[in-house]
């Protein structure tokens, strides 16, 4: 195991340690800009950890517990978010390309001009993390569809 997968591992078992103790034992994970590339991360318990401008690209976090997390600014290309729970999650400004979302729980997830291009996540999902909505019939969309005469 090279030197810095020992550090990452180190703070995420006294993360682990902080979670199970409430606090009281331990230390809160700040993994900040850190290479993290590649690491099997798979079931890791990180809710609330502060894992900002690091690059996860290619890591698996399937299965992991990562609500409350601030992943901002972070690159996670191609990374595997299957069955993790990301709900209020904070992606603000990441790379999300290519990332697997399918199974995750991502109620309250911010993905404020995240990069989700070739991203296989649930159609409605995304669009209640975007706040989309059909447009009705007082819209400027409803108005150019409805008027404009087949071609």
């Amino acid at each position: 195991m090279a030197d810095a997968d020992r550090s990452v591992a180190g703070i995420i078992e006294a993360h682990e340690a902080w979670l199970r103790g409430g606090g009281d034992t331990g230390k809160r994970g700040e993994l900040l800009r850190l290479n993290m590339r590649d690491m099997d991360l798979r079931g890791a318990a990180l809710a609330n950890a502060n894992i900002r401008e690091c690059d996860l690209t290619g890591s698996d976090l399937s299965g992991s517990d990562l609500r409350g997390c601030s992943l901002v600014s972070s690159v996670m290309v191609g990374v595997n978010f299957t069955n993790a729970l990301l709900d209020f999650t904070d992606m603000t400004d990441t790379d999300l390309r290519g990332a697997n979302f399918t199974g995750a729980s991502l109620n309250g997830v911010d993905m404020w001009r995240a990069n989700l291009k070739g991203a296989i996540i649930d159609p409605i999902t995304l669009h209640t993390i975007l706040d989309c909505r059909e447009p009705d019939e007082s819209s400027a969309y409803f108005a150019l569809t409805k008027y404009q005469s087949p071609a």
